[in-house]
């Protein structure tokens, strides 16, 4: 029976029920397939219905709270926080160190902007590399997954962060995170 070893985890986050790019300039996006090429694009006053303390757009953009945002910023991770709603203090929620990732199926590459449009099946390529477990920290994966302009990199957590931010997720009744666990078989 093949056994699994723990290797990081996933942060992923409830529907906000918006679309970060809605009203984007077209010249953001590239002409040919549609994906974005202006990665520092903000939109001027984000709307969410969902209430939540992090949610993600349909198009795969996490949005933090006030509150999600102080709570990171005590744990001293290297993660960068953009205004995107004055009014209702939304933020962007962008981790600065990366961790690689590889994608089990790229599709439809585009020859004016050479990224992929479909990006499917994250594969964790820094444990190949490192035969190590994350142990702390939050990461953006160095590609993004989906489709179009709906691509976006993953939130990847070290143990200790995970269950630091799990603990927090019920001591401070945080809403809106949802945690997995990212695994590799250990033969």
């Amino acid at each position: 029976m093949t056994q699994f070893l723990t290797i990081a985890y996933n942060l992923s986050a409830i529907d906000n029920h918006s679309y970060f790019f809605d009203g984007a300039p077209d010249s953001i996006f590239c002409k040919t397939c549609g994906c974005c090429i202006d990665q520092s694009y903000l939109p001027r006053e984000l709307k969410t219905p969902n209430k939540a303390d992090i949610g993600a757009t349909y198009d795969g953009r996490f949005i933090a709270s006030l509150r999600f945002k102080e709570y990171i910023e005590n744990l001293k991770l290297s993660v960068e926080f953009s205004l995107v709603n004055e009014k209702n203090q939304l933020f962007m929620m962008q981790p600065q160190k990366i961790i690689k990732y590889s994608a089990q199926q790229l599709e439809n590459l585009c020859s004016t902007c050479g990224q992929y449009f479909d990006c499917v099946v994250p594969i964790p390529s820094f444990y190949q590399e490192t035969g190590k477990p994350l142990e702390y920290g939050m990461f953006f994966t160095s590609i993004g997954f989906g489709s179009g302009k709906e691509k976006s990199p993953a939130i990847i957590l070290g143990i200790e962060t995970a269950l630091e931010i799990k603990s927090a997720i019920k001591s401070l009744k945080l809403r809106g995170a949802d945690i997995s666990e990212v695994f590799m078989p250990n033969d």
